[in-house]
């Protein structure tokens, strides 16, 4: 799978995407008094979601940058948001659910299958379409959070797969310099030397304990 940054970094593109598609819209609508996709809301509802967009893009790019340069507060600035985004969304859910007939705006294809079947369709529908989206953006929240945790405990610094990663390289360093190890590594030339390709003779100068003769090693020493 992809890394943890990889997906935070994921996230904050579509959170651009989607912020910047709502901000063009707002300004096509309001402005330029050309609708769009999403130009059906009313001008109070365009309006706050075009500010609240613009309000998300400092934060966005500040999450960016953290996630690139691991910065574990830039980051956390983008989860605030994230979060207040979150209770926007879910309580703008709710207020749609309260005050919106879903029956009143039934398809043609479901109508020709009754009243009654095709508003509890309809019902059901947006209901699992509500929540699924709802478990994916606290999929998301999790996501950032992780990645704000896992920058608190490192401390911003190399991760595991970088530090495996320069593991691999450092001892690839080491087999193409072994021919040069008392130069390169700082080893004395009367210790022996085994990695790789590169072996250098044994201990010189050494003596045999106790001159090679026989030691006792009880204690007390049988002979004084």
């Amino acid at each position: 799978g992809c890394s943890l940054t990889f997906g935070v970094l994921v996230i904050l593109f579509l959170n651009l995407v989607q912020n910047a598609f709502y901000i063009v819209t707002a300004f096509s609508g309001i402005v330029l008094k050309v609708p769009l996709v999403a130009s059906g809301y009313s001008l109070t509802a365009q309006t706050f979601t075009a500010a609240f967009c613009l309000l998300g893009l400092p934060f966005i790019f500040a999450g960016i940058w953290g996630a690139i340069g691991k910065y574990e507060n830039h980051v956390r600035l983008y989860l605030g948001y994230m979060i207040l985004s979150l209770l926007v969304d879910v309580g703008w859910l709710i207020a749609f659910l309260a005050t919106e007939d879903l029956c009143e705006k039934l398809p043609p294809v479901l109508q020709k299958h009754g009243s009654a079947f095709a508003c509890g369709f309809m019902r059901i529908a947006s209901v699992l379409v509500l929540a699924q989206v709802a478990i994916i953006q606290l999929y998301f929240v999790y996501t950032v959070w992780s990645l704000c945790e896992d920058l608190k405990m490192s401390g911003g610094g190399k991760g595991l797969p970088e530090l495996l990663r320069s593991n691999r390289d450092q001892h690839a360093k080491r087999r193409y310099l072994a021919p040069h190890g008392d130069e390169y590594f700082g080893m004395a030339a009367n210790f022996p030397v085994a990695y790789g390709a590169f072996a250098s003779p044994g201990l010189g100068g050494s003596t045999r304990l106790f001159d090679g003769q026989h030691h006792d090693t009880n204690y007390p020493p049988k002979f004084a």
